[in-house]
């Protein structure tokens, strides 16, 4: 692990030595489900729109040209680390679909031997109203989504489900008009996931709350907090009855460093919750590090 951390500093420290260009790309990220929002939470933006002038992918102006990510996520108090890898493309500035594989070792895990468990999410988001539609200046642009999710912790589990569908509304506005440029994320997801899904998905289903703001600085960083609501979904594994599984509340602080319009790197510390609380599934801190790419 700690070779994992020299070799993503080493990266970061180069690129933010180069030369800066006055060009950026700009959020929304592909998060770590694949979709286009911040580290934990979607933003009703799509991922990589097309510009103006830009023909995109197969030159008709439809389809965007594609973004990836790749993400690293350290929680070194549980000895976890969890390594997830997106893409997000979109149509008509509208609708964008995206996909993500998550790769989570375990090493306390089922019988303590440890264990690898994969989750693969598929995403599709709708921009209903794009941001300052019909002429508002203070409209937000407004977009619904859903994520499929598959967990293969099944495996060393007694997992009632390993599948399921969440469903999130979402708002995001950018304010220009104060001294620095502020971005607010806002909106409600369904879910039925326990551990965002990786361990499973109960019998109840949840709206919770989600929010970020972030602040961009100097036109070439983004430094943020995101929220995301404790989550309780009710009876995850077979033969229970009546137990209660649930997911603490967890944050995130981050800064974005864009270094042109198509490379950002962000690193960012997240908790998680007591890693030792026995009523919620908490992991303590973490360490965040990601490279995006937009083509």
């Amino acid at each position: 692990m700690n070779r994992m951390y020299v070799t993503w500093v080493t990266i970061v420290t180069a690129v933010f030595l180069m030369s800066i260009s006055a060009a950026h790309a700009g959020p929304p990220l592909t998060n770590a489900e694949g979709v286009g929002g911040v580290a934990l939470n979607p933003m009703a933006y799509v991922a990589n729109p097309l510009k103006e002038g830009d023909k995109g992918l197969f030159g008709a102006g439809i389809v965007s040209k594609p973004q990836f990510a790749v993400w690293y996520i350290g929680l070194n108090e549980s000895h976890i680390n969890w390594f997830p890898i997106g893409a997000n493309i979109s149509f008509f500035n509208r609708l964008e679909l995206g996909y993500s594989h998550e790769f989570v070792d375990i090493e306390d895990f089922g019988n303590g031997d440890g264990q690898n468990v994969n989750k693969d999410n598929f995403s599709v988001k709708l921009n209903l109203v794009r941001e300052n539609e019909f002429d508002l200046k203070f409209m937000p642009a407004f977009s619904f989504g859903a994520i499929y999710m598959h967990t293969d912790a099944d495996d060393s589990l007694e997992l009632k489900d390993n599948s399921d569908w969440d469903f999130y509304f979402v708002a995001t506005k950018m304010i220009k008009e104060l001294p620095l440029p502020v971005i607010l994320n806002a909106g409600t997801r369904a879910t039925k996931g326990f551990v965002r899904g990786v361990l499973g998905f109960g019998d109840d289903r949840q709206w919770t709350f989600f929010g970020n703001i972030d602040t961009v600085l100097f036109d070439k960083f983004i430094v943020g907090w995101e929220y995301q609501q404790d989550i309780d979904v009710g009876d995850v594994f077979k033969g229970e009855s009546g137990a209660d599984h649930s997911t603490h509340s967890m944050w995130e602080a981050h800064i974005a460093f864009m270094y042109d319009e198509h490379l950002t790197l962000v690193g960012s510390y997240a908790y998680t919750g007591d890693k030792d609380s026995v009523s919620q599934a908490s992991f303590g801190n973490a360490l965040v590090l990601s490279m995006h790419y937009a083509f």
